[in-house]
């Protein structure tokens, strides 16, 4: 009796079909993997965005001072269905001025949600203004303070309560706590929302 040698045509279509199998599998695991990076790129690049936007409200918020009896002033407003508020306030800076490095000045600070005239993104525009004049609410540079930050809503501490807008025939509020919600500029993972409060050094005086 010959030996046997090659393979049957079974043994070959099984084999076939465990490769086929495995490699169907292989490209899941692979699929999973590219979009579970793309995930994370996203969500890291929408957490950035966050914290571009809260640093920097953070940081001018303690250095908020009185200036002609201008305190604080916020809104509270909504924009189709969703928080757009505004807050303006006089703070203290240290320049950078190469006349007169390290000088003491101060500015108006203002921060609101408005649309980016290119892409028609709703982001968190600051605006800043060097010349103190009798309008602190107008006038000054803007500058993207949180891409694609869709929603501001703000509440002050006055001691006792937490309350929606401020006046500023008021004094400081002693804290602000701040809510953003920040989207996917591409549209593939939800809207992510973020908070903190910030105490004002101005508030407690």
């Amino acid at each position: 009796m010959k030996g046997r040698s090659g393979f049957t045509l079974v043994e070959l279509l099984v084999t076939a079909s465990m490769l086929a199998v495995l490699a169907a599998a292989g490209l899941v695991v692979l699929d999973a993997g590219i979009r579970s990076a793309q995930k994370t790129r996203c969500c890291g690049r929408m957490v950035a965005y966050t914290e571009r936007a809260l640093s920097a409200m953070a940081m001018d918020l303690r250095a908020a001072v009185e200036h002609d009896g201008v305190r604080l002033l916020s809104l509270d407003a909504q924009y189709e269905g969703r928080d757009a508020d505004t807050i303006d306030f006089i703070a203290q800076r240290v320049r950078q001025w190469k006349q007169e490095p390290g000088v003491t000045g101060r500015c108006e600070i203002g921060y609101y949600i408005d649309n980016d005239p290119d892409t028609e993104e709703r982001w968190l525009m600051r605006r800043e203004d060097d010349t103190l004049d009798e309008d602190p609410l107008e006038g000054g540079a803007l500058s993207q303070a949180g891409p694609f930050v869709s929603e501001l809503n703000l509440e002050f501490f006055d001691g006792l309560d937490w309350v929606s807008g401020w006046d500023d025939s008021q004094r400081f509020p002693e804290a602000v706590y701040i809510s953003i919600v920040v989207v996917d500029p591409d549209e593939k993972e939800e809207p992510l929302h973020f908070e903190t409060t910030v105490t004002i050094p101005a508030g407690k005086q």
